[in-house]
């Protein structure tokens, strides 16, 4: 039996007379996937739980200047000064979501913390729509969604205060209404699409490369010239890059972080000379190679899908061949201890066989091993699925780009769509931005959702439909990332309830002073952050300005135990929050 994977039946074409009776059959035609959706996101929470009044990574500063909006009204630096980079995210939208649910339910980390929860589930069904609209079918468009909300990269970030989701949900649906505005010639639609991009580049500044990709695509791509080409960048200049200069403006007169101050703009300009000619192409190039490695990797399920069609090229087996015959070759090494080959993650979020980051003493700047790390040999297989996802997305993109470039189409070639055309040229400006200078893993998250986008709306109907056996490529990778994933945020969030318990017994119960404390970067950088600050040697370099005693994740030399708060872990041994005092051996 052959299942379609794609479907003509939601055609845009079919919806320009009647748009209001083709959304309702397209949200009936998803009932279904929105409730596995829907499922899958409470088994989440109920599995992961986002309550604490903690702050995860960067988060602390957003807390900051959300309470400094709040009861002052004015916006402050966005960025932690001169110990860290200068500079940060615009912030804006993503503080004013953040403001409304406290409004509503009350101030606290939790709050904030569930309105990117939430933000997160409405992307996802945000996604979902847009791929279904394109015309696929909706087990593929379900497939789609939940490689987003699986994505540990993405799936982390829902439980933290960070700009990252709400920067990625209103991406997609600033995507889907020019796609809408586009495949229905509606103006109005068009330009609530670029209201929604100044939004996202009001949340972050990237968000510039949703106007850039969309003027691109209509300058290469059929549907522009039939929408007015000159008439869509004006458009998309005036709603977008001029409202984001005066706000960068504001920025500036206000005495907060305009991107003009922000280190990554100072690195675009100073990498160069300061790596020379070969050392900066070779640091573009592996840049470039890390954020092909991860963003193919996690796509993978949806990637998988058009297996059948790699399989069928020749030089493709050849390459499958080579890459098999490599990782046979390294795994032998590996179990043979022939060769003591090296592990190493990109910085940031997903860490040896964990989701983070920890930042504790520990763990962050002594570099102690206190979680379960990853076997060598299943991170070599990853290594290996991350290859062979990079050489099929390659020669996709390739094809891809060929046919939007080549304008006339030979006999028998297939035509790209706008929004395939559209959602590839912005992740690839994306991409060219952050390999400039460097960046963390969950950066990534855009370039996932608008390969996602890409890959599924450029996909042939003959590619897309196999029987229910030929799902198994596409499903296995999406369930082991899922049963990684979730496990993992879990440990993750559990070892930062025990750390605000262990912040609680010494602020509350024994009333130290907080800057006396090394309770981690978080902790040190909400209560101690100063910008006149200078780090001793001998302490941390996050706003510690005493070290009477010591937070981390197991028992130090030269530290006896004061209290420790245990927690459970599905991945590796359970652990314990250390305090320790410095003086007699532990």
């Amino acid at each position: 039996m052959i299942i379609p994977i794609t479907s003509t039946s939601l055609q845009p074409q079919s919806c320009t007379k009647f748009p209001g009776k083709c959304f309702y059959d397209l949200i009936r035609s998803l009932l279904l996937p929105i409730g596995i959706l829907m499922f899958a996101w409470g088994l989440i929470v109920l599995f992961v739980d986002p309550m604490g009044e903690f702050m995860v990574n960067d988060d602390w500063s957003f807390f900051k200047t959300l309470e400094t909006l709040k009861e002052e009204g004015r916006m402050i630096a966005t960025g932690w000064g001169p110990v860290g980079k200068p500079g940060g995210p615009s912030l804006i939208t993503h503080l004013f979501w953040g403001l409304a649910f406290t409004k509503i339910f009350g101030f606290s980390l939790t709050t904030l913390r569930i309105s990117v929860l939430i933000m997160g589930i409405v992307g996802s069904l945000g996604l979902l729509i847009l791929l279904r609209h394109t015309g696929a079918s909706r087990w593929l468009a379900l497939l789609g969604a939940l490689a987003v909300v699986f994505n540990p990269l993405f799936l982390s970030q829902c439980f933290t205060f960070m700009t990252d989701i709400t920067f990625a949900t209103i991406t997609i649906f600033s995507v889907l209404l020019l796609h809408l505005g586009v495949e229905r010639s509606r103006l109005l639609l068009i330009i609530i699409g670029l209201l929604l991009a100044l939004a996202s580049i009001l949340t972050r500044q990237i968000g510039i490369v949703i106007p850039l990709g969309f003027m691109a695509a209509c300058l290469a791509h059929s549907r522009g010239r039939e929408l007015g080409r000159a008439k869509m960048v004006l458009l998309s200049v005036g709603i977008t890059f001029i409202p984001w200069a005066m706000y960068e403006f504001y920025l500036y007169i206000s005495g907060s972080t305009p991107v003009s101050q922000h280190q990554v703009v100072h690195n675009i300009l100073s990498y160069p000379l300061s790596k020379g000619f070969l050392g900066y192409v070779s640091f573009l190039f592996s840049q470039l190679l890390i954020a092909l490695a991860y963003t193919c990797f996690l796509v993978s399920p949806v990637l998988a899908v058009r297996y059948w069609h790699f399989w069928q090229r020749k030089d493709f087996r050849y390459l499958f061949v080579a890459l098999t015959a490599a990782f046979l070759l390294v795994e032998t090494v590996i179990i043979t201890d022939s060769l003591d080959l090296p592990m190493r993650f990109y910085r940031n979020i997903i860490y040896n066989f964990g989701i983070g980051p920890i930042l504790l003493k520990d763990i962050y700047i002594l570099g102690i091993q206190r979680t379960a790390t990853i076997p060598k040999p299943l991170y070599y297989l990853l290594i290996y699925w991350a290859a062979l996802a990079v050489v099929a997305v390659i020669g996709l993109g390739i094809s891809s780009l060929r046919r939007l470039l080549s304008g006339d189409y030979e006999a028998g070639s297939r035509p790209i769509s706008f929004i395939a055309s559209f959602s590839l040229l912005a992740a690839l400006a994306y991409l060219g931005i952050i390999l400039l200078t460097g960046f963390h893993d969950r950066y990534l998250i855009p370039v996932c959702i608008l390969f996602i986008i890409w890959l599924i709306t450029d996909m042939p109907s003959a590619d897309a439909s196999f029987s229910l056996w030929k799902s198994i490529p596409a499903l296995v990778p999406l369930l082991l990332i899922a049963v990684t994933s979730v496990p993992c945020l879990s440990d993750f969030m559990e070892t930062k309830r025990s750390l605000q318990k262990a912040h609680d017994y010494l602020v509350s119960d024994l009333k130290v002073d907080p800057c006396h404390i090394d309770g981690g970067f978080e902790f040190n950088g909400y209560h101690c952050h100063r910008k006149d600050f200078k780090p001793r040697k001998d302490l941390s370099w996050w706003w510690v300005t005493r070290e009477d005693y010591l937070i981390t994740l197991g028992p130090l030399r030269g530290y006896s135990i004061i209290k420790t708060f245990p927690f459970k872990r599905y991945i590796g041994p359970d652990g314990a929050i250390h305090i320790l005092q410095p003086g007699e051996k532990s």
